[in-house]
């Protein structure tokens, strides 16, 4: 009465994963390792009483006696019985269809074994006997054949993986079938033993079968499976435990009579008691920690796999071969072992030749794989040139080539102009043809010894050795670059601009990083002298940012230690020439000399300061401010301060001014702040309020700078504007330019018209100041009256008569301040908004100053 058994190749037993919990990777162990609960060790302890009540049954009342025999029944009912019922809770303890179905399979299988045992037990025990042949026997193969449905799962593979794991089932199982053969079934059907019913032949022989073919799934299982190698290990020694059993039982069925309570018994008795310990263990184990293979194929798994677990499937044949030849060596032959033998060797070098194939097939899509991986590694997607990785290995090999040889060698970087608003208009599928198209005209330009890359986005570079000219070169690249580009939504030509880094033959070697820092650089001097254009490196460049990294932090800590200083620069009226306002303008100093308000002011834009300036630049007139009334009685004096515009976004901000003045107790209309244009073309609707809260505050907003930026009448209307004042390059050239004069005029009469009150910037000559007064021009600044001038020399202008008639003294102008060489001192707008003003009061005279 042989009984097989298995288990599904996929996973069993394997709970379900949370849905988007990690798993663990192929071919590991599970993360918790399987423990002895109380349920099995109870399992256990029945067991190996069963074992000892049936050993001491054979020794004391001897093998086939009735105490033995039925001892050996209960045994094996109870050992069957508990596997079925330790299968049938973990079948209805999981939900997973995977652990559920060959779960309840197999406790099918082990519950038809289960009933063809007690039906045997009680016709030996009760009567009537059964036939050699009888429905007992459909029960007890009724366990085999469940399990193989239980672990008959197919595996999603190419047909030659298929073909291999068929050929890899028939020689294990063929290999089985030689031992089977040769241990017990050459006995079983030769001609002194063969049973003259041939059903009953057929009947004895299917059991050992059958469990060659359990025994080979779970073989099989256990050599590809990345998991559960556990469980199906526990598995295979149960099954080889009954399948002996039954191998023994077919033998014995034959030669002579079968009779239970022998040592035979203990096989069935000891495999069932192993399947349901190990299944009642499965019952409180998280088997979701031992997840099945999910996302890795069969071929990246089985390329993992050891040597030994690939190998498993062949010791059967190993076993197979060494029993052949032990009976060999004792003179015995059988011709249908030798034949199996054969085909088996024949199915080995069919399987070998399958194995070498695959792997020439691995080994052509590895190298496939790694070319496309150094391809995508070193080359860019979009356009196939080297990437900045392969260049830059290139350019260290030309820099060491220029190290040892004295070979010349030059640098290219290219940058596409105006790249982003191809982007931002057209659209980045179209962005990305035109850098395609640019990289294969690129590549067309070059020679062949030259090397082109594409840095990322709109950044390319050449790498040009030997004696070549290379600014020849880079005028050609520009001049081809500005053809247009046939893209598939319209022609379309963008220019370049190129930075040169050239080394000669006899120049020092310069470090890698430092060469590409000087193309860098030399590009962005060619963007900065108008795109479109090439430019070579030479030492006196440098880039703007280089400063920044220098000032920055020196900017930082002199803002917060109060160290950024304030000079005044009069406003007069220009039918008086008298003072009627200043304009609050930032210094700043380092080493003792002034450094470029342009890029002072740009400085903080870009490092975020402007808010913080403007807050220490009211803090600087609000304390001037209070001084001078508390000295001079001149509380109608104002001062205009220059705001960003982010300031003029920020609801908060006309708190924090009257705040600061009311610490001073400083009138807020003695405050002016300037605007510039770019004010108005952002939130306007918020910089309407904050405009329109100034004016309730008593607190004039004036626009600085004039025509220059890109305001329009209707934003002139929208905002809360007190004066506007023009800008500087409508003044400069209206005493020698008749049509200058007439635009001027223009301008003046419409702002007239608006309500809005004018100040004329950059005034440096009488004959401006004369024109200015005949077109109707209320104020006026610049050196004509005065350059900005520092609070002690305000005070000496407002202790010599503010307030009264205007003395008959000389001009108060005060000594420039020191400036550095490059520093143009020629008074121009800051950067930050500057001022204009409404009607005052008589107030001291500023004579005018020649230059």
């Amino acid at each position: 009465m042989a009984r097989s058994g298995g288990v599904p190749t996929r996973g069993f037993p394997a709970d379900a994963p949370a849905r988007g919990a990690p798993r663990t990777a192929v071919g590991t162990a599970a993360s918790s390792p399987l423990r002895l609960t109380a349920a099995a060790a109870a399992m256990l302890a029945v067991v190996v009483l069963l074992v000892v009540a049936l050993l001491a049954a054979i020794a004391l009342a001897g093998a086939e006696s009735r105490t033995a025999a039925i001892t050996s029944h209960v045994a094996q009912l109870t050992a069957s019985g508990l596997a079925t019922t330790s299968l049938g809770v973990l079948a209805w303890r999981r939900t997973w269809h995977r652990v559920r179905r060959p779960a309840a399979l197999l406790a099918v299988g082990c519950g038809l074994w289960f009933a063809g045992q007690l039906s045997w037990f009680v016709s030996e025990t009760v009567g009537p006997p059964l036939p050699d042949v009888s429905f007992a026997d459909a029960l007890y193969l009724g366990f085999p054949i469940f399990m193989a449905t239980a672990v008959l799962v197919p595996l999603r593979r190419t047909r030659l993986r298929q073909l291999r794991v068929v050929l890899d089932g028939v020689i294990i199982a063929a290999s089985l079938f030689v031992i089977s053969w040769v241990l017990a079934l050459t006995h079983v059907t030769s001609e002194e033993n063969r049973p003259d019913d041939a059903l009953v032949l057929i009947v004895s022989l299917c059991y050992p079968c059958l469990d060659i073919v359990a025994i080979t799934m779970l073989l099989l299982g256990i050599s590809r499976m990345p998991v559960n190698r556990v469980i199906l290990g526990t598995l295979v020694v149960a099954m080889t435990l009954i399948a002996t059993g039954d191998t023994l039982y077919a033998y014995e069925t034959v030669v002579s009579s079968f009779q239970v309570g022998t040592a035979v018994d203990l096989c069935w008795l000891v495999g069932f008691g192993v399947i349901a310990v190990f299944a009642s263990i499965a019952w409180t184990v998280d088997i979701r920690t031992v997840p099945a293979p999910t996302s890795e194929t069969p071929e990246e798994w089985e390329s993992s796999q050891s040597r030994v677990l690939s190998m498993l499937p062949y010791l059967p044949v190993m076993a197979a071969l060494c029993i052949l030849a032990v009976r060999n060596v004792v003179g015995s032959s059988d011709p249908v072992s030798e034949l199996v033998t054969i085909v088996v060797l024949g199915l080995v070098l069919l399987r070998q030749y399958l194995t070498l194939r695959d792997n020439r097939n691995l080994t052509a899509d590895l190298a496939a794989r790694e070319r496309q991986l150094r391809q995508q590694a070193f080359h860019d997607v979009l356009t196939g040139l080297p990437n900045r990785a392969l260049f830059t290995q290139r350019v260290v090999e030309a820099v060491e080539r220029h190290r040892r040889e004295r070979r010349p060698l030059a640098l290219l970087f290219i940058d596409l102009d105006d790249f982003k608003t191809v982007n931002d208009t057209l659209g980045h599928p179209v962005g990305d043809e035109l850098v395609s198209r640019v990289g294969a005209r690129l590549r067309r330009l070059v020679r062949s010894t030259d090397t082109v890359s594409r840095f990322g986005g709109d950044e390319f570079a050449v790498l040009v050795e030997g004696d070549h000219d290379s600014l020849a070169m880079a005028d050609r690249l520009v001049g081809e670059l500005r053809r247009p580009f046939a893209l598939r939504v319209q022609p379309l030509a963008i220019s370049c601009s190129i930075g040169i880094a050239h080394v000669a033959a006899d120049a020092d070697t310069p470090g890698v990083d430092e060469l590409f820092s000087r193309a860098d650089i030399a590009m962005y001097a060619a963007k900065r002298a108008g795109k479109g254009q090439r430019s070579a490196h030479h030492p006196a460049m440098v880039l703007p940012e280089a400063d920044d990294l220098h000032f920055r932090p020196l900017l930082i800590d002199d803002l917060a230690a109060g160290r950024i200083h304030c000079l005044f620069q009069p406003i007069v009226a220009l039918d008086t020439r008298q003072l009627v306002s200043l304009e609050a303008l930032a210094r700043w100093h380092v080493d003792g000399r002034q450094v470029d308000q342009g890029y002072f002011i740009a400085l903080a834009g870009r490092s975020g300061l402007l808010p913080a300036l403007t807050e220490h630049m009211l803090d600087l007139v609000a304390a001037h401010l209070a001084a001078w009334n508390e000295q001079f009685d001149c509380a109608d004096l104002k001062v205009s301060l220059n705001v960003p515009p982010g300031l003029m976004t920020d609801l908060s901000f006309p708190a924090r001014v009257v705040a600061v003045l009311d610490q001073y107790e400083v009138d807020p209309r003695q405050l002016a702040l300037e605007i510039t244009e770019d004010a108005l073309l952002g939130d306007y609707r918020t910089t309407q309020v904050v405009a329109q809260r100034f004016r309730e505050l008593g607190i004039q907003v004036w626009l600085d700078d004039f025509g220059s930026g890109y305001s329009s009448l209707l934003s002139l209307r929208r905002i809360a504007l007190h004066s506007v004042k023009i800008d500087l390059e409508f003044v400069a050239n209206i005493h020698r330019d008749a049509e200058a004069e007439e635009f001027l005029g223009a301008m003046l009469r419409m702002t007239r018209e608006l309500g809005l009150v004018t100040t004329a910037e950059g005034v440096e000559l009488a004959e401006q100041a004369d024109i200015l007064t005949a077109l109707g021009c209320t104020y006026a600044q610049g050196f004509l009256f005065s350059e900005p001038i520092p609070a002690p020399a305000v005070e000496a202008m407002l202790r010599r008569g503010y307030g009264r008639r205007p003395p008959t003294v000389a001009p108060v102008v005060a000594a420039r301040p020191a400036l550095e060489a490059e520093v143009v001192e020629r008074e121009t707008p800051p950067a930050v908004p500057t001022g204009a003003v409404d009607d005052a009061p008589d107030s001291c005279a500023v004579a005018p100053v020649g230059r």
